[in-house]
């Protein structure tokens, strides 16, 4: 049995959904042979969970023996609860939000956390994908009509813009990783996650094991709804998973204009 003094819990934080976490999370995998806790493909809402968690505990409560009461019944032994379900050198807990990402360095200061980014422009083409305007009422064929004149995805990418970059964590001491620096298999970057893993492989070893990750849920193929969302399928030659299309000229000209200041604060462009 594994010592949990030994073991690191790697905290894996995008901002919203279709940041490309599932890859990511396999990709790294590469390196460290990670356990996923607790379901291995979707997200555990952790960072939010104690984000609400400590909203009230320093704002509501004012008393010390009452914050240490309350210490004891959430957070005492909570690493020590969640290595229990592992006994990997490295596990890992992943959310696609922002929320909480400040209180789970305050509660696992030595633990690994990284902060996945991805250019928002891709992100939010991919939620427009997945979103559905088949019914018949006026409201749909509205909002159907705006997507196509890139009304809609302006307003709907500049209101999530807003609402991540509200809820940016301090990146200070956190891990930054772009998705597409690893999807492209920039060296630098897999050799500073080779060292921060202290991984063993040689680096071409390690672009072939990543390069044939197959493509991890629906969002890069035809949108099949929930059906099936979290198989793995093979690439196609077709398959881009950096610059995706998909969408009609005024729409993704509405995204990117939308989500300009996200972009920009991330560094896209």
């Amino acid at each position: 049995m594994r010592k949990q003094e030994e073991q690191k819990i790697i905290f894996l934080n995008s901002y919203l959904p279709r940041t490309g976490h599932n890859f990511v999370s396999e990709a790294l995998k590469v390196f460290t042979g990670h356990q996923v806790l607790i379901h291995n493909k979707s997200e555990t809402r952790l960072s939010t969970i104690l984000r609400e968690f400590f909203s009230i505990y320093d704002k509501q409560v004012f008393f010390e023996t009452d914050k240490k009461f309350l210490e004891h019944l959430f957070i005492k032994d909570l690493r020590e609860r969640i290595l229990e379900k592992s006994n990997s050198e490295y596990v890992m807990i992943k959310n696609t939000s922002f929320l909480g990402v400040d209180q789970l360095s305050r509660i696992f200061p030595n633990d690994i956390h990284i902060i996945l980014l991805r250019d928002p422009a891709s992100v939010f083409n991919s939620l427009l994908k997945g979103m559905r305007f088949n019914k018949k009422g006026l409201r749909d064929k509205v909002k159907k009509m705006g997507v196509l004149l890139g009304v809609y995805p302006f307003y709907y990418s500049r209101k999530l813009s807003n609402y991540v970059l509200e809820n940016l964590p301090d990146l200070e001491d956190k891990i930054v990783l772009r998705y597409e620096d690893l999807v492209e298999l920039k060296k630098s970057n897999l050799e500073e996650l080779k060292d921060l893993f202290g991984c063993d492989k040689e680096i071409n070893d390690i672009k072939k094991e990543i390069s044939s990750i197959e493509v991890i849920n629906s969002s890069f193929t035809e949108e099949t709804g929930a059906s099936h969302i979290w198989e793995q399928k093979p690439k196609t030659k077709a398959f881009d998973p950096v610059k995706r299309k998909g969408h009609p000229y005024l729409t993704r000209v509405g995204v990117k204009l939308g989500s300009r200041k996200l972009r920009k604060k991330f560094n896209y462009i």
